[in-house]
C-alpha cells in the first residue's frame, strides 16, 4: 500500500485487538473474516510492523501493536467525543413542529407543560398553518399536516386516525333530546368549515354515512378556519363536526358533549419527518413524545 491507510483500515485493527480475534472483529463489524484479515495485512504492510501473533484461537496483539492500537483507541475516543459534543451544541437549536391552528390550540396547547416536564433542555418552536403547501418544504423538524401527503422524500407514521364526532354546547345538546337519531341533526344550526385547499370531511359526508340526503344549503355559520368553527360551538352558535383528537379535551372537561354518532372516515392524520434528514435528538424526543401523547 503506497498511501497512508484510511480511518476506516485503522479502526478495523482497534476492533481486531479489542475483540481478540479476527472473525469477533469481523461479527462486530458487519463484514466478512478476511475483510479484517486484509485490512489488518494492509496496516502492517505500510508501517513494516507486525501487529498481531496469529494463531489458531485467536489473535493478540505484539509489543509494538499494543503501543500504536492504544494511541489509536486514545485518537478515535477523542474523535468520538468531538462528534458527540459537536451533535450535542447542534441539538440546542429549537425543535419545529408545523401544524394546524385548531390542533395546536386545542390538543398541543395544554400539553405543553408536560413536554417541558418531561424534556427540560429541548427548546421548542410551534408554526401554525391551514395549508399543507409547506410541508417537507418549510424548516420544520416534524409535520402534522391536515391529511395524508404522498412524497417519496418524507417518512410517516400514523398520529391517529380520523374519527369525527357532532358536538354542541350542554344547552344546545338539551334541545335535540336524548336518543335523536342523525337526521335530527338537520333541524339544527350547522357550522360549515369550507376547505380552500382540499377536501375534508363535511356535514354532508356525515349525513350520507347514514344514508340522509342533505339539502343542498343550509343555514349556519361557515368558515375556512376550523379555530373559529370550534369557537363558534363553545358559543352555542350552532353544531360543530368536531375531530376527536381535537375536542377530546373539550368533550372531557364538559365544555363540549356528543349530539350524535362518531364515524371513522378509514383516514390517519400523519407524522411526518425527512427521510433524507436525520431527526436531531431533540426532534426524535418530540416524535416519541408525540406519538405516545396521542395514545393518552
Amino acid at each position: 500500500m503506497s498511501t497512508q491507510p484510511s480511518d476506516r483500515l485503522l479502526r478495523i485493527v482497534v476492533v481486531a485487538a479489542e475483540s481478540g480475534s479476527f472473525s469477533a472483529a469481523a461479527k462486530q463489524l458487519g463484514i466478512g473474516q478476511p475483510a479484517v484479515s486484509h485490512a489488518v495485512a494492509a496496516v502492517e504492510g505500510w508501517l513494516g510492523l507486525k501487529l498481531f501473533d496469529r494463531s489458531h484461537v485467536g489473535a493478540g496483539a505484539t509489543a509494538q501493536g499494543e503501543g500504536l492500537i492504544g494511541r489509536l483507541t486514545a485518537s478515535f475516543n477523542a474523535i468520538d467525543a468531538l462528534m458527540v459534543a459537536s451533535r450535542d451544541v447542534a441539538d440546542t437549536r429549537p425543535v419545529t413542529l408545523s401544524v394546524s391552528t385548531s390542533l395546536a390550540t386545542y390538543w398541543l396547547a395544554p400539553r405543553l407543560p408536560e413536554f417541558e416536564r418531561a424534556h427540560p433542555n429541548v427548546p421548542l418552536r410551534v408554526i401554525t398553518t391551514d395549508s399543507d403547501d409547506g410541508v417537507g418544504r418549510d424548516d420544520a423538524d416534524l409535520w402534522i399536516p391536515l391529511g395524508p401527503v404522498t412524497d417519496p422524500q418524507l417518512q410517516s407514521v400514523d398520529f391517529c386516525i380520523e374519527k369525527l364526532i357532532p358536538v354542541a354546547t350542554p344547552a344546545l345538546a338539551v334541545s335535540i333530546g336524548d336518543g335523536a337519531g342523525p337526521g335530527a341533526l338537520l333541524a339544527q344550526p350547522l357550522l360549515h368549515l369550507e376547505e380552500r385547499y382540499s377536501p375534508r370531511y363535511d356535514w354532508r359526508r356525515w349525513f350520507a354515512h347514514f344514508g340522509i340526503d342533505m339539502p343542498v344549503e343550509l343555514p349556519g355559520v361557515r368558515s375556512n378556519d376550523y379555530s373559529l368553527i370550534l369557537h363558534a360551538a363553545l358559543a352555542g352558535h350552532g353544531l360543530a363536526l368536531g375531530w376527536s383528537h381535537i375536542v377530546g379535551a373539550l368533550l372531557s372537561d364538559g365544555s363540549l358533549v356528543a349530539v350524535g354518532p362518531a364515524v371513522e372516515t378509514g383516514s390517519t392524520f400523519p407524522l411526518l419527518h425527512r427521510a433524507d434528514r436525520p431527526l436531531s435528538t431533540g426532534a426524535a424526543a418530540l416524535y416519541a413524545w408525540l406519538l405516545a401523547e396521542v395514545k393518552t
